[in-house]
């Protein structure tokens, strides 16, 4: 008997964990407030879908998209949006780990206004025909060489190298010197997050707390009473928690326009 009471307070214990983790809001820099379905720094892997992990570094926030490390810029949780630039890019454009921007179109879907270019490093000459953005880098220590920007996801052709990366259409123009272009990538790309918040406002809304259940592949709502694998937390299991979609406490925290490009 005492045995089966001991693994009963166990449980119930890790039930409402999982409601007190996820209560917690990921706060990094200026990047502050966010809940699901983002996870990581205090929010444990239960808190969020297993590829949107966040981290944080010298107050900077951070997310790894298809071995492709990224600043995060914003997330703007009325249109589902996050803003996000290339961290290999962040001390100029002639240091690329030389992998291609991937997104997975389940998760994440281009903002409209941004489309794919590609930057080719390492030719001998600059194609006969005119190409926009002509800069030189040194690469593999050869210093001087050509280096050019083209719309759209090619290869590198007879070049060295090439990454490719999301743009903005709207900056993007063929007199670019490589510094406005360098400033161009900093500044990074928006896209929207194809996860469901439905469910979730669901949960928010009856004082629950979303989470991920990978078992399901799903989300899952934790309450305070420690009851979970319902859509929604009963009556009974009130907790209020804060900062969770739906809260009145952090309604509006992180409702920022669109960024703005200088």
């Amino acid at each position: 008997m005492l045995l089966v009471v001991m693994i009963n307070i166990t449980q119930s214990q890790g039930k409402d964990d999982l409601y007190s983790n996820c209560s917690s809001l990921f706060n990094c820099g200026n990047i502050k407030g966010l809940s699901y379905p983002f996870w990581g720094g205090n929010r444990s892997s239960s808190c969020g879908h297993p590829a949107l992990q966040l981290a944080c570094e010298d107050n900077a926030a951070s997310i790894t998209i298809s071995n492709v490390k990224y600043k995060v810029l914003g997330f703007y949780p009325n249109t589902k949006v996050l803003q996000i630039a290339r961290e290999d890019f962040s001390t100029g454009i002639c240091s690329p780990n030389f992998t291609n921007t991937t997104l997975d179109p389940v998760l994440f879907s281009m903002v409209n206004g941004y489309s794919n270019f590609t930057i080719i490093y390492g030719c001998s000459s600059v194609p006969t025909t005119t190409v926009p953005g002509q800069f030189s880098c040194n690469i593999s220590g050869i210093a001087s060489k050509n280096v050019y920007v083209l719309p759209g996801a090619m290869g590198p052709g007879s070049c060295l190298e090439s990454v490719v990366v999301p743009i903005s259409q709207a900056l993007f123009t063929p007199l670019l010197n490589s510094s406005s272009f360098e400033k161009i990538v900093q500044q990074g790309f928006e896209v929207r997050l194809g996860v469901d918040p439905a469910a979730c406002t669901g949960c928010a809304n009856s004082n629950g707390v979303c989470g991920y259940d990978i078992s399901k592949n799903t989300m899952a709502c934790y309450c305070a009473d420690g009851s979970l694998g319902l859509p929604t937390c009963p009556p009974s299991a009130a907790g209020g928690p804060q900062g969770q979609p739906g809260s009145k406490e952090n309604e509006g925290t992180l409702d920022h326009p669109p960024p703005t490009f200088i």
